[in-house]
C-alpha cells in the first residue's frame, strides 16, 4: 500500500520537475556587413522607408518545438516584426533608410517553418512590395545543427532564427529585383 502511495506522489512530482519549458532568448539580430554592402550597391543613393511586415493567413507566429514548449525568437517580437526590424537595421547602416522617403517597402511572410531534427532548418518565404508597385518573393532554407536532446535541439532552433533572417535578407538584397523596389 505504501508503495502505491509513494508511486502516486513521485510520478506527479517527476512530471512537474521535468515539465515543458519554453525555449527562451533567441539570438539578437546583428546586421551583416555583406548585406549592408549589397544594399548600398543595389540602392545607390535611393532612400526608402519600411512599412509594417505582416504574416499571411495561416502563418503561425507561435511555434512548438517537440514537447519542449514554444520557440522564442527574442525580444517578444513576432517573426514578421523581427524580419522588419532586421531589414530596417541593415537599410539604416547602408544609409538607405529615411522615414521621410516617399518610397516605401512592405513585407509579407508567406511561409515560416522549421525542423529540429536532422537536417535541422528554418524555411522562410518573404514577399517584398514597394509603393512603386514592384514586388517579388524570396525563399530561403537555413540549415543548422540539431541535437538528440529536445531542450538542446529547440535552443538551436531559437538561436538559428537570427542567422536564418540574415541569410533571407542577403538573398532578397542580392536579387536583381531588389533595386526595382525603389524605381
Amino acid at each position: 500500500m505504501r508503495i502505491k502511495w509513494a508511486a502516486a506522489a513521485i510520478v506527479p512530482l517527476a512530471v512537474l520537475a521535468t515539465g515543458c519549458s519554453t525555449t527562451s532568448g533567441g539570438a539578437q539580430y546583428k546586421a551583416s556587413t555583406e548585406n549592408v554592402i549589397v544594399m548600398q550597391e543595389q540602392l545607390g543613393e535611393a532612400k526608402v522607408k519600411l512599412l509594417a511586415f505582416t504574416a499571411s493567413p495561416g502563418v503561425n507566429d507561435s511555434h512548438w518545438c517537440r514537447a519542449n514548449g514554444t520557440i522564442s525568437i527574442g525580444s517578444g517580437k513576432t517573426p514578421s516584426q523581427f524580419i522588419h526590424d532586421a531589414m530596417q537595421e541593415e537599410l539604416f547602416l547602408a544609409r538607405s533608410y529615411s522615414n521621410n522617403s516617399p518610397m516605401a517597402i512592405s513585407g509579407r511572410v508567406e511561409a515560416l517553418s522549421f525542423s529540429s531534427v536532422a537536417p535541422a532548418n528554418w524555411d522562410i518565404t518573404l514577399t517584398l512590395s514597394s509603393s512603386s508597385g514592384a514586388s517579388y518573393q524570396v525563399q530561403n532554407r537555413h540549415e543548422f545543427d540539431s541535437s538528440w536532446k529536445a531542450a538542446d535541439a529547440c535552443k538551436n532552433v531559437s538561436d538559428a532564427f537570427a542567422p536564418a533572417v540574415q541569410a533571407l535578407l542577403k538573398k532578397a538584397a542580392s536579387d536583381a529585383r531588389f533595386k526595382t523596389l525603389v524605381k
